[in-house]
Order: C-alpha cells, then structure tokens, then sequence
C-alpha cells in the first residue's frame, strides 16, 4: 500500500500550485506596465518622422518644379493642403488645395497638383495639414500645424 499511495501523491503533483500561476501573472502584469507606454511613445515618434519624410518629399518636388521652370518662384506663394489623394484637378481649377493669390497661373497648379498627389495626409493628430512656402529666390519651406514637423 505504501508503494500505491506514493504513486498517487506523484500525480496529483503535476502542475502549476496556485502561489505559483499568481506570481507568474503579477511578473507579467509588471512587465506589461512597463512596456505599454513605451510603444505609444515609439508608435508617436514614427508618425512624427513621417511627417517630416512627407516634408521632405513635399520640398524636393516643389524645388524640382521650381528649377525646371514649372513654378516661377515669387515672394509670398503658399499652398496649402491635407494629401495629395484630396486633390481634383479640373480645366479651369484645381480643387483639394488652397493656392495663395500669387498662384494666378492654373497650369502652375495644375503641375503642382499632380507632383504632390502621391503625398499621404500628416499621421500626427494635432497636424492637419502642410504648408509650402516659396520665396523670391526659389527657397521652398515646408512646415505643418505641429512645430516639430517641418522641412530642413
């Protein structure tokens, strides 16, 4: 009989003790508090680094335009607009965007319209929309409603 309940005492010891399964959760729980905000923090970090890639792509375009004569360059031009998918490109307008009154001529808008459709709308919340900027002298500046994002 001593063998028999030896043997019985074995299998009811398979397993996890219920200490054991609490311990086990309590680490994870810890290991969860710790992990989750650093995620948001990366996951805001990228949209941020995004929206300073689309400014970049936004400013090499726009300057690409403006060193083949697309755009002549004047004090003042702005535009401004959320992404480039929003646009509608019709004979006489360009809707989607708004041109300053300096962007009189349609094909410059035209052309600028169909340059940036590609460009996707800012990932930040607070960010609504980009704002290009071209002086007298073909200098482009790209810049959104957040303060961090903008083009070098």
């Amino acid at each position: 009989m001593n063998n028999i309940q030896k043997q019985n005492q074995k299998k009811k010891r398979k397993g996890f003790t219920l200490i054991e399964l609490i311990i086990v959760l309590a680490v994870m729980a810890i290991i969860a508090a710790i992990a989750i905000p650093n995620f948001a923090a990366v996951r805001d970090s990228s949209k941020k680094k995004a929206d300073i890639q689309s400014c970049e792509t936004i400013k090499r375009t726009v300057l690409t335009l403006v060193a083949d004569d697309t755009i002549k360059p004047l004090n003042g031009k702005k535009l401004t607009f959320v992404s480039g998918d929003k646009f509608v490109i019709e004979a006489d307008k360009v809707t989607g965007v708004t041109f300053s009154d300096e962007w009189a001529d349609v094909k410059e808008q035209t052309a600028v319209a169909k340059a940036l459709k590609d460009v996707k709308e800012p990932q930040l919340g607070t960010t609504t929309n980009y704002i290009v900027s071209i002086d007298g002298s073909g200098n482009v500046n790209v810049t959104s409603a957040d303060p961090d994002v903008k083009s070098k």
